[in-house]
């Protein structure tokens, strides 16, 4: 995707999700483009054990296939002798290593997410410091209101199992929260500059970090948990709820 925003109109990069339910087990996947990331569970029977369901075994796996979305830290191939540089990854062998790290990484992220749902602290505890003011590099940044439709629907962009992979950036964000693309430029401006001052405001309340020399954010672990604790309650009914706090 270029600068200035707009889609080629050769892209074939989707951004897709789906549950399966098999006779081995139950299988979740999310994709970008021809890269994915899959959690899965197979139930393998063994004789020893009497009950199927504790001889179940939780996987994730990430699968890349286009690497072009992807860095690696080396010379570049027409300098062997440079300074090493962040360079666009290979496709080949030679890059191998850094594809296990970076799928590792994205396996890691997907399972904090999944350990957030048993976090025990109260949703309060978890809120109360998004509801002040905070201050980034000395600027003041205003509360999260987790309960408003703009950052309620930011709460919800962040979470996405597909983010997992690779992070997002700006121009992610701007496809997850302005549904219809603009043709305007002056539009697409202030479309981006938007989502830049919530970028600040996740930032200033610690929900994620930058990756250094990207314009890529993953979130911190703090801000998974409640991401997560927020989504949750959000989407939990009140009689759920009072069961649940009795």
């Amino acid at each position: 995707m270029p600068a200035d925003g707009n889609i080629p109109p050769n892209l074939q990069a989707e951004v897709i999700s789906n549950v399966k339910h098999r006779e081995e087990g139950v299988r979740i996947k999310h994709w970008v483009g021809l890269n994915s990331i899959k959690m899965y569970n197979k139930n393998q029977p063994c004789p020893r054990v009497p009950d199927p369901r504790e001889a179940s075994i939780l996987r994730v796996e990430a699968t890349i296939n286009d690497v072009d979305d992807f860095k690696t830290f080396r010379a570049p191939e027409n300098k062997p002798d440079a300074a090493p540089s962040w360079q666009r990854m290979r496709k080949g062998v030679a890059d191998l290593h850094r594809r296990a790290e970076v799928s590792q990484a994205a396996n890691e992220r997907y399972l904090d997410a999944l350990a957030s749902v048993e976090n025990t602290t109260s949703l309060g505890e978890l809120t109360t410091r998004l509801c002040r003011p905070a201050k980034h590099k000395g600027r003041r940044v205003r509360a999260l209101n987790p309960h408003a439709p703009g950052d309620a629907a930011l709460v919800a962009a962040i979470s996405r199992g597909e983010f997992t992979l690779n992070g997002f950036r700006n121009r992610d964000l701007r496809a997850a929260l302005f549904t219809k693309a603009s043709a305007s430029k002056s539009q697409r401006k202030r479309q981006a500059a938007a989502v830049s001052r919530k970028l600040l405001l996740l930032r200033a309340h610690h929900l994620m970090r930058k990756v250094p020399h990207t314009h890529r954010y993953h979130l911190t672990q703090a801000g998974r948990e409640v991401v997560t604790a927020l989504i949750t309650a959000r989407n939990t009914s009140t009689k759920e709820l009072t069961k649940l706090a009795a």
